[in-house]
């Protein structure tokens, strides 16, 4: 008989062990759930603060190709030093060059995403923004069905609660 660690550890653990285990359990699941509100407050709050922004003329007025441009290079030179800090300035640095080379394709189309969206949060308003941008899961979910032939459950089509009531 074949049996994980983990269902062995439970097995021969004692009621103080399994209640230490549901309350891991508990607390990881406390934890996705905040990391998941942020994540929806982050992208609420930078699509209202860039239509913001783009919005109001005067003080704030910027040219969004250079903050697009700043983001990716800033983005760059911090992947660059949490790799090559924190596993030497060898053959890591030279490695990250080559997967950064390697990646230069995605990385422009990620760049051209980003500037379309400068200009189209400049000609809409947020929430069809949101709904416009969000749809893209949906658009995903469909074409790989459609194209690569992958066979998706109900509760895959289906968005988070949290997600379909905003």
């Amino acid at each position: 008989l074949n049996v994980s660690p983990v269902a062995r550890t439970h097995a021969t653990a004692g009621p103080a062990a399994l209640l230490l285990s549901a309350a891991h359990r508990m607390a990881c699941l406390s934890l996705a759930t905040f990391v998941f509100w942020l994540l929806v407050l982050q992208n609420a709050g930078v699509v209202l603060l860039m239509r913001y922004t783009r919005a109001t003329r005067g003080e704030s007025d910027y040219v969004p190709q250079v903050v697009v441009l700043t983001i990716e290079v800033a983005k760059l030179a911090v992947c660059a030093a949490v790799l090559c800090v924190g596993e030497g300035f060898g053959p890591v640095c030279t490695g990250f060059l080559r997967q950064s080379a390697q990646s230069a394709v995605p990385a422009l189309l990620y760049l051209l995403q980003n500037n379309i969206i400068f200009f189209a949060i400049s000609r809409i308003d947020a929430p069809t923004f949101q709904v416009l941008y969000q749809s893209k899961i949906a658009l995903t979910a469909l074409l790989s069905v459609l194209m690569l032939g992958r066979r998706l459950s109900a509760r895959q089509w289906l968005p988070p609660p949290p997600l379909a009531g905003a």
